[in-house]
């Protein structure tokens, strides 16, 4: 059905003649009564009586005037909404979050985007990449923040780096071990150390700087996903955590003294399928994201 000629024949309903409904949608009134005339040809029925001093509306064409207002009404919501899309301004984004970018990134990234594009439905998925790949290959997330080197590398993925993620041991206040000044494998061991998922790879360096030979020597105990709970774990018992700053920072942890001023944890990147195009509001996240990195 042409939405153009149902706009014509609403503005001939509500104006009652057709010089007036002419002018109305900015048509002569001959390009206009042929427009009223192929729609009463296409549907095969006389919509309007029409007289010297107007038109009426047949019985027929107040039903099809009822219908045509909401098939208007929706094709003009459509065009908004693509419109809405195309900017970025409205739709739905679905978020994968790894456990370090959900402590660094995400915080800093929902207030944004829901500053910046309030209209847009957000919705989230938590876990470790290797959780995440499989979504994200389903199309069940547009976009997966986390560092790549989790999972094995595939050219099916196309990834954009957004922050290095740094961070460091902590214990709770009051621990027997805050009072140290340096620490080394014996209080590790000790006290044991809780982690995120992490590969050996990315531990090798951390178990280094922290006196270990290699990461299988590492004394981990825990490992936890959910970085905010491994903090909580920590405040509540002797456990030793690496956390990223911004979890570490809390006002009843206590930052262990490293080897090093600062470990850097990885690249946090952005991750999606490659050749497919990213929604405006993917983009818009990854842009936030990579603002808040440089930060």
């Amino acid at each position: 059905m042409d939405i153009r000629r149902l706009t014509h024949f609403i503005a001939l309903a509500e104006e009652g003649r057709f010089a007036a409904a002419a002018q109305r949608v900015h048509l002569s009134q001959a390009a206009f009564s042929r427009s009223i005339q192929a729609l009463e040809d296409r549907m095969g029925v006389r919509l309007v009586d029409r007289r010297p001093d107007g038109v009426s509306l047949t019985a027929t064409g107040a039903a099809v005037l009822a219908r045509a207002r909401v098939l208007v009404f929706d094709s003009d919501c459509l065009v908004r909404d693509v419109a809405l899309l195309k900017s970025g301004d409205a739709g739905e984004l679905a978020i994968g979050v790894a456990p370090v970018a959900a402590a660094a990134l995400l915080p800093g990234l929902l207030v944004r985007m829901k500053r910046e594009k309030p209209k847009v439905s957000i919705k989230l998925r938590f876990g470790n990449l290797a959780q995440l790949m499989p979504l994200l290959e389903d199309q069940q997330i547009d976009v997966c923040f986390g560092d790549p080197r989790i999972v094995a590398q595939s050219e099916r993925l196309a990834s954009n780096r957004v922050a290095r993620v740094f961070g460091g041991l902590f214990c709770r206040k009051g621990h027997p071990a805050a009072r140290k000044r340096t620490i080394d494998a014996a209080l590790l061991r000790q006290y044991g150390v809780g982690s995120f998922t992490i590969t050996r790879e990315l531990l090798a360096p951390i178990a280094r700087s922290l006196g270990f030979s290699s990461a299988s020597a590492f004394p981990m105990t825990m490992l936890c996903d959910d970085v905010n709970l491994l903090a909580q774990v920590a405040v509540a018992t002797d456990l030793l955590v690496i956390l990223p700053e911004s979890a570490g920072g809390r006002g009843d942890l206590h930052a262990m003294p490293w080897r090093e001023s600062r470990a850097q944890f990885g690249d946090m990147h952005a991750i999606w399928l490659a050749g497919r195009t990213l929604s405006p509001a993917a983009s818009h996240a990854i842009a936030i994201s990579q603002e808040l990195g440089k930060g």
